[in-house]
Order: structure tokens, then C-alpha cells, then sequence
């Protein structure tokens, strides 16, 4: 299944470990649209019980651009 969803996404990094004392797994990749996180994380919630916890991030040019709109915006 892992493999099923890192095909999908197709993650510019992906981790494995424990945290917190459970196995765990970090991808980082681009979400084009929040509207598709139900989908890639249906399955791991069906079949795993799995806690999915999503933390949007951004690089440097996108916050750039987030911070230019926002001191041109009224």
C-alpha cells in the first residue's frame, strides 16, 4: 500500500522511523489541490486504522509569492 500511495504522489522525499512509539512514515510532495487528500488517504484509514496527519508546507519562491499578495491585497 505504501508503495501504491508513493507511486501516486510521487514524493520528493520519504522517511521512515517511529514516533512517539509508532512506525510512522513522512513523505514530502506537491498537493496541486487539497480536495485530493481524501482520496490518497482512504485506504491507510480502511485498511491500517492509521492516523494521517497533513501539514501543508511551502518553499522559499512560494512564500514570497504569499507574502507579495498579502502586502498588495487592501
Amino acid at each position: 500500500m505504501i508503495k501504491d500511495l508513493m507511486e501516486k504522489v510521487k514524493p520528493e522525499a520519504a522517511y521512515f522511523g517511529l514516533h512517539e512509539g509508532v512506525r510512522s512514515c513522512w513523505m514530502v510532495f506537491d498537493l496541486q489541490d487539497s480536495s485530493h487528500i481524501p482520496a490518497l488517504v482512504e485506504e491507510l484509514l480502511l485498511q491500517f486504522n492509521a492516523e494521517v496527519e497533513v501539514s501543508p508546507v511551502m518553499n522559499a519562491e512560494d512564500l514570497a509569492k504569499g507574502l507579495a499578495a498579502m502586502n498588495s491585497s487592501p
